[in-house]
Parts: C-alpha cells; structure tokens; sequence
C-alpha cells in the first residue's frame, strides 16, 4: 500500500467513528427516562414469570451511571439482579 492510500484510510475510518460517537450522544436516552423504561420493563418481567399464588415481586435500583454515550443501570426484581445498558435508544439487559 502507498502512504497516501494509508493515510487516506486512516482518516475515513477516524472521520466514521467520529460519527458514531457523536449519534451515540446524540442519541442516548436521559438517564431517567430509561430508569423508568427498565422499571416498566422488568415490572413486565416479573408479572410473566409470577407462579400460581405468588404476589408481585418489588422492583428497585441499586444503581444508575450516566456514561458518555450509554446510561446503566441495576436493579433487583425480588432476588434476581439485572444489569441493564442503553445506548442508541436501545436498552439491554442481562439475567
């Protein structure tokens, strides 16, 4: 490869993470909108998988972080812990 090929590459590729950095902020959801979105969510969660008999498990968060271009969270569905993750107004969580 010639230098300049190099080069050239090297800045389309800086120049496309740029832009996925910058949506990324962009996008991110507010940190208590998507605390509200998990809560709902893992209220959803809870009622799904409720035996026969049982009451409704409580839901509450441990902990929220705001990070550059993602929003975490965790939070505790009556024993089980979720760690939840958004960015690019997506949202994930783990068992």
């Amino acid at each position: 490869m010639r230098p300049g090929a190099v080069r050239r590459y090297l800045t389309v590729v800086g120049i496309i993470l740029v832009a996925v950095v910058a949506a990324g902020v962009w996008l991110k959801p507010p940190l208590q909108k998507m605390r509200d979105g998990v809560e709902e969510g893992l209220k959803e969660y809870a009622r799904a998988h409720l035996k026969p008999g049982e009451t409704m498990p409580d839901v509450t968060h441990e902990e929220s972080r705001d990070w550059a271009i993602a929003v975490s969270h965790v939070a505790t569905v009556g024993e089980k812990t979720f760690y939840c993750v958004g960015a690019f107004k997506v949202t994930i969580c783990n068992l």
